[in-house]
């Protein structure tokens, strides 16, 4: 490969709309092109509408949605031939690079063998836990994703793992075959990729992290200081998709009960109506505030003005909310072990369930000796540079070059 790299990213978001996948993307790609890199995004149709952008393409949607309200795209004919036109028009491409394994990333990787270009997968959803833990019919939508997605990216065989029920098990299988398919395979955690490697994924896994753009977090530190002390109430802060995955009706449970403890909830989702009616009932006295969707700055301005991240959420690999909360030195009141892994030791408190007392116990403790509070930040601010996008920059181009210099069999993961 050139010093200057052509990478075509495939991602089931458009990069106009709100969400922790996206805002990473967001920053990868203003990463890359920092670097003097040229980078071309194949994605679904926003929701609305939204100002073209000549390095975006996209591609054809059907007439239904998935469950978070965007168009569903399939590897169609008509998006063949839309990709193989735009890998010809906008001159060679030296890596795809495939960001979710729907049917994005799946016409990503299709598109990779068809014209031998080196792929990249990087693996960050927990379907399997969402799908068991928060579907409304689980095995049906875990056999429906195996089915579709086998029919297009097979997977010759899957070890059992003793671990897995058989609804998880179908869950993985679309997991694991878009990981197999690929040259490399990129991962934020190094829980993530052990799952992966226990599943049976053997390619190449690098563990690299999420990344935040180095100018926003310069632009909204000069802009802002924190405001810390002990004030009362306590102040947490809630910031993410209004979904049952993520748990705001908890989150809002939660600050009901505690004492002396003020919430501010960000976001929008298919959970809106649920979350609005669940404060008018149980918020008599304004304690709990809903402010909507919000783009990363707002999110990141408001982390600035708080005590503590509520983060409700059991199924994150890593979680965007987690490393702003870190750049910003903001405390982390958090249930899912697996996420110890990206808040710094001592910058967080885990409770001892995910159950909404259990939180509840942790607000009310905070709240009563705000010491604890001032510990945390202080254990968060050596860490606060760690989340740059920059420090991590470096990384993913390694990965690239790796993936170059071993897909020269590319009948090894036919697709």
């Amino acid at each position: 490969m050139g010093d200057s790299l052509h990478i075509a990213i495939f991602t089931d978001f458009h990069p106009a709309t709100l969400g922790g996948v996206q805002t990473a993307m967001r920053s990868l790609c203003d990463g890359l092109r920092g670097l003097g890199h040229r980078v071309t995004v194949f994605c679904s149709p926003a929701p609305g509408s939204v100002v073209s952008d000549a390095d975006t393409v996209v591609l054809d949607s059907v007439p239904f949605k998935m469950s978070t309200g965007l168009p569903v795209v399939l590897p169609t004919r008509t998006n063949r031939r839309l990709i193989d036109a735009a890998f010809a028009t906008r001159g060679p491409v030296d890596i795809v690079h495939t960001l979710t394994t729907y049917g994005c990333g799946i016409a990503g990787i299709r598109a990779a063998r068809r014209h031998g270009i080196p792929v990249v997968q990087t693996m960050q959803s927990r379907d399997d836990t969402v799908i068991e833990k928060y579907s409304p019919s689980p095995y049906f939508a875990a056999l429906t994703m195996r089915l579709l997605h086998g029919w297009f990216v097979p997977l010759r065989r899957q070890p059992a793992y003793d671990g897995d029920s058989r609804t998880t098990r179908l869950a993985w299988r679309p997991m694991i075959a878009q990981a197999q398919a690929a040259d490399r395979v990129t991962v934020p955690t190094h829980h993530f990729a052990r799952r992966l490697a226990a599943r049976g994924v053997d390619r190449p896994i690098h563990v690299v992290s999420n990344g935040i753009d180095d100018a926003l977090l310069d632009r909204i530190r000069a802009a802002t200081t924190p405001v810390v002390g002990p004030h009362a109430p306590l102040r947490a802060l809630w910031c993410g998709r209004l979904s049952p995955e993520k748990r705001p009706l908890e989150a809002i449970e939660v600050v009901r009960l505690a004492e002396n403890c003020t919430l501010d909830v960000y976001g929008s989702g298919p959970l809106a109506d649920r979350v609005e009616s669940a404060v008018t009932r149980s918020n008599p006295s304004d304690r709990i505030r809903l402010h909507g969707e919000v783009d990363q700055a707002r999110c990141l301005t408001a982390m600035r003005d708080h005590d503590l991240l509520l983060l409700t959420s059991d199924c994150d690999t890593q979680g965007m909310v987690l490393l702003e909360a870190v750049a910003m030195g903001l405390p982390i009141v958090y249930c899912d072990p697996e996420l110890s892994e990206t808040i710094p030791a001592d910058g967080g408190i885990r409770t001892p369930t995910p159950a909404v007392d259990s939180f509840t116990e942790v607000l009310n403790s905070l709240a009563r000796d705000r010491s604890r509070v001032a510990a945390m930040r202080e254990a968060l601010a050596p860490h606060a540079d760690e989340p740059r996008q920059s420090r991590h920059i470096a990384e993913i181009l390694a990965v690239y070059t790796a993936a170059s210099s071993t897909s020269g069999d590319l009948s090894s993961n036919p697709v």
